[in-house]
């Protein structure tokens, strides 16, 4: 049987969008591609739900509780997940390795130009469609602290995980399980309580200098992602346990802000809140459940290959994702003149998936671009 060790060494390291070679058969029987299908899988569901997260919410914000506005607070609170799946994948897929230091600086500056080559053309486009001079120096002095498109501040993001990432992989090989555990539980679970019971029962507030403390929470999301692939055992009452607690969360999240609509129409959004328990609880039952189907059940060779392929272009999806929503809203507001909203808004966003696979495969096709998109 192949060893752990030797697993980490062949392991493909990816974020969206970042392409390897797939691996050759382990000698354990399954080969490492397959067991990575559900990594694939949850990367391209959180690319559409970013794309949800992005567009969905002017549904109910447009409308007052009634069937429509039920189902788009809970296609929201679906599409939550987005982001941290995206950090529990790298916790998952980076932190079993150890980055040279030249390894690490790679990784950073790929990250740093695909983010200042967006962020430049970003400016570019929203500056020619709203008739506004571009300003480098203002550009320039304005990019360490502002994003210039909605999505981008998970670039932000994403390079501060990337600077610590060398520390992250030397801390997980020196925590025992137990105090992973205890980590987590702290960071995540009792961090992103209190804030919740404050929501809904005036409960005092946790001090910023204690919070200061803690490990990050998104950091902390990583290292839960190195967690849920290497140190928790799946079985059968896991997976039922991990479905209905994303059944749970995700009713506690809509009936708790139906509750905080009845106390203030004005201000009813507080459970949108990515370090709340309730959103971490379904993203990490997520990535567990979509982990042991494909794990019981293995996709077949072509559908296992298609989704490969469809995921390495999440990364491109999620960059063009801003460009495609601004440029694409006609087709949603043409869709509203022949059907319910509901139903024209997720065959737009349908469209815009689509719509962005195929320009980001149409950009690998040039070599020069194959490396950053």
């Amino acid at each position: 049987m192949e060893t752990k060790e030797g697993v980490r060494e062949r392991a493909g390291c990816r974020i969206p969008g970042y392409v390897h070679p797939i691996p050759a058969p382990g000698a354990g029987g399954r080969s490492l591609e397959n067991r990575k299908n559900h990594i694939e899988l949850l990367r391209i569901l959180s690319a559409f739900l970013v794309l949800v997260n992005h567009t969905n919410s002017e549904i109910f914000l447009n409308n007052a509780p009634s069937l429509t506005w039920f189902w788009s607070i809970t296609y929201f609170f679906v599409s939550k997940p987005a982001v941290p799946v995206f950090l529990l994948i790298m916790g998952a897929l980076l932190l079993e390795k150890e980055d040279s230091p030249r390894k690490t600086v790679e990784r950073i500056f790929r990250i740093f130009v695909v983010f200042l080559t967006g962020s430049l053309l970003y400016t570019l486009y929203y500056g020619y469609r709203n008739g506004s001079a571009f300003s480098l120096r203002d550009f320039l002095f304005s990019l360490p602290s502002t994003q210039v498109t909605t999505a981008f501040w998970y670039l932000y993001l994403y390079l501060g995980l990337l600077c610590m990432l060398p520390i992250l992989q030397r801390l997980v090989k020196a925590l025992s399980r137990r105090q992973m555990e205890y980590l987590l539980l702290l960071s995540l679970g009792f961090c992103g309580t209190v804030p919740l019971l404050q929501i809904f029962f005036s409960t005092p507030a946790l001090s910023g200098n204690f919070i200061d403390g803690m490990i990050g929470h998104y950091l902390a999301l990583v290292l839960l992602g190195y967690y849920l692939e290497h140190e928790l055992k799946l079985s059968r009452r896991t997976f039922l346990l991990c479905l209905g607690g994303c059944a749970a969360s995700l009713a506690f999240q809509v009936a708790g802000t139906y509750l905080l609509y009845q106390r203030n129409p004005a201000s009813y959004a507080a459970l949108d809140n990515r370090k709340l328990i309730t959103i971490t609880m379904t993203s990490a039952c997520l990535y567990v459940c979509v982990k042991y189907l494909l794990d019981r059940h293995p996709l077949p060779p072509t559908a296992a290959l298609a989704v490969r392929k469809l995921g390495s272009l999440t990364f491109g999806i999620y960059l063009l994702g801003d460009f495609l929503i601004s440029w694409t809203r006609p087709v949603y507001a043409a869709l509203c003149g022949h059907m319910h909203i509901v139903f024209a808004m997720v065959l737009w966003e349908v469209f815009l998936f689509a719509a962005a696979a195929l320009l980001a495969a149409g950009l690998r096709l040039a070599p020069p671009l194959r490396k950053w998109i």
